[in-house]
């Protein structure tokens, strides 16, 4: 198409959206196209750009799968008691946190989403300091009424964060954390605006120049995807009188649907482009990647894209573990015209080897879609399917075509 960008690296894309002057850049990109790496790459292109070790750290504050994996969980397996959440105060992201101390203004971002039940207990973990001998050091300190007391010397490098109940410990739910470390990065993105607004020049921010944001809702319901959107603009809406730029890819179709409408009417962020993102493989194994200008439309009228991209590989028998991820889009995008809260019953009816879907085993069919569409392990993007998972997508998108017609037009029968 007359709008297709097509690169041949995700380092050529960086460059790219680098050299860009858009404010914001709007990308739907579905699971495995290497969006979460796209990010990465992006920050090491502005790491490298300066040798100045400090500047380094101002340059680009991003959310991604990997800003998740900078929190653990300790499960306490002996006692099965004190189960609290960690992080390192040494990384990117947990220096930067330690150096704001807006502790509360997380809580209060989080229980927005989870409610006030819920109340998240911030507390530094101490280390004993240890001799070349592994004994502790001690120090003598004089208490208040000038005695001499024998301290053990400590060191705090992780941060624990407790969750209570009522007053009781608990852990909480994967969805409930993804949401929490939302609010951190939501929080801390919120500072850095605030205070380029109120210092301009004398910000300590001033040097940060990309915002990148990768599927921050994943876990979300629908209402908290459309809430989190509708924020999100509003926050990148308070920056225009500032030099950042944005970045922001998801594969999750109603909050892009509900960013892109919310951002286009939005006259506060201007220069902004809406972009879809689609890797290509050729029969030898080159990779392309081919960015799609959807300004002018609502990529969700690209559903006839992915159709026609799911009808060339099934014909071609050449499909991908990456073309589950666009089977489901094309499910969500049905689900949705036919007004079903759920993609996983538009399965109902469909034929795998002549055997048809129905309630009591749809769900096995709808944990392989989701298998395949939520894998974050990059190394797995480009492994082959069984031929069997290959039969079994190809059945499915041939029984869709047939229950669920298209007219040429656009819409569905």
């Amino acid at each position: 198409m007359a709008d297709d960008k097509i690169f041949n690296s995700l380092e050529e894309i960086a460059t790219d959206i680098i050299k860009s002057d858009k404010k914001l850049h709007l990308i739907y990109a579905f699971n495995a196209t290497g969006k979460t790496r796209l990010s990465m790459i992006l920050k090491d292109k502005l790491n490298d750009a300066d040798s100045n070790e400090d500047s380094k750290l101002k340059k680009i504050l991003y959310f991604n799968a990997f800003t998740e994996d900078l929190f653990t969980w300790e499960n306490d397996l002996e006692n099965d008691e004190n189960r609290y959440l960690k992080y390192d105060k040494r990384t990117y992201f947990g220096e930067f946190l330690e150096e704001q101390q807006q502790f509360d203004q997380v809580i209060q971002n989080y229980q927005n989403y989870v409610g006030n039940s819920i109340m998240p207990v911030f507390d530094d973990i101490d280390e004993p300091v240890l001799d070349e001998f592994g004994e502790q050091i001690m120090d003598i300190i004089p208490d208040e009424n000038g005695e001499n007391q024998r301290i053990g010397r400590t060191v705090s490098y992780l941060k624990s964060i407790h969750f209570e109940v009522d007053g009781e410990a608990v852990k909480i739910s994967r969805g409930e954390e993804r949401i929490f470390v939302w609010a951190i990065f939501l929080t801390l993105l919120e500072l850095i605006i605030d205070d380029l607004n109120e210092s301009g020049e004398d910000s300590d921010f001033i040097n940060f120049e990309y915002i990148y944001i990768d599927d921050p809702i994943s876990s979300l319901d629908d209402n908290n995807i459309i809430h989190s959107a509708i924020i999100l603009k509003e926050v990148i809406a308070k920056a225009e009188n500032t030099d950042l730029k944005f970045i922001i890819s998801s594969h999750q179709p109603l909050f892009y649907n509900v960013l892109y409408n919310e951002v286009r009417f939005e006259k506060k962020i201007r220069k902004k482009c809406y972009l879809v993102m689609k890797k290509d493989v050729d029969s030898e194994g080159n990779v392309n990647y081919i960015f799609t200008d959807v300004e002018k439309d609502s990529p969700f009228g690209y559903h006839l894209k992915v159709r026609e991209e799911l009808k060339k590989v099934v014909n071609s028998n050449q499909v991908e573990k990456f073309h589950y991820a666009l089977f489901r889009n094309l499910l969500e995008k049905t689900a949705t015209f036919l007004g079903y809260g759920r993609w996983e019953r538009i399965l109902l009816g469909l034929k795998v080897a002549d055997e048809e879907l129905t309630e009591d085993n749809v769900e096995l069919y709808a944990q392989q879609i989701d298998f395949f569409t939520h894998n974050r392990h990059s190394e797995l993007e480009y492994s082959s399917l069984h031929p069997r998972e290959q039969r079994t997508l190809i059945d499915l998108f041939n029984s869709f075509e047939e229950k669920y017609q298209f007219k040429q037009n656009g819409g569905e029968d």
